[in-house]
């Protein structure tokens, strides 16, 4: 099932031109610790890996033993991200190097370590478009990026979200 979602994110991404760029990514993580490699595959197109341990506000159609209020929790995830860079020629000029992007996101998440919810699953699923930018500052990168999102289990509960926010701060490795 993950393997069959990792290729439909990959293959579904007509929007990128298959061109040579040779700028690469390592960055480490802060607000949600992790490790992400960025690869360029075109012209301002890039794809993203990023594993580590994330916390997140619960999914609401997942917490099936009624947790009411404010739901959280800390887990291990995975994000994959396919984004098409569509205003870096501007932006080079400018004092903070980065730019915008559209793209598809795929996350996974696995077995809670903390939190208040208690879902029937341990692993929990998320695909949609997403819209972004990304600021760097010397060594230090900003990112956000927000859309909406299908949210799913293996146990075939899911849902829709309507805004899946992401926010991250790294550091970038040489």
């Amino acid at each position: 099932m993950i393997k069959r979602i990792f290729w439909t994110v990959v293959l579904s991404m007509p929007i990128f031109e298959l061109q040579a760029q040779d700028e690469k990514e390592t960055r480490v993580n802060i607000i949600n610790p992790g490790i992400a490699l960025e690869y360029p595959i075109g012209n301002y197109s890039t794809i993203e890996f990023n594993a580590g341990a994330g916390y997140n506000i619960s999914y609401p159609n997942l917490n099936t033993f009624g947790v009411s209020g404010f739901q959280w929790q800390i887990a291990p995830f995975i994000d994959i991200q396919g984004r098409k860079y569509y205003n870096a020629e501007k932006r080079k000029s400018v004092e903070k190097r980065g730019s915008n992007f559209i793209g598809l996101r795929y996350l996974y998440y696995g077995p809670r370590i903390a939190g208040n919810v208690m879902p029937d699953e341990n692993y929990s699923m998320a695909v949609g478009p997403t819209w972004g930018l990304k600021r760097q500052y010397g060594l230090w990168t900003l990112l956000f990026s927000a859309g909406p999102a299908y949210y799913f289990d293996l146990t075939g509960a899911g849902g829709f979200l309507p805004l899946a926010l992401e926010v991250n701060f790294g550091y970038r490795l040489k």
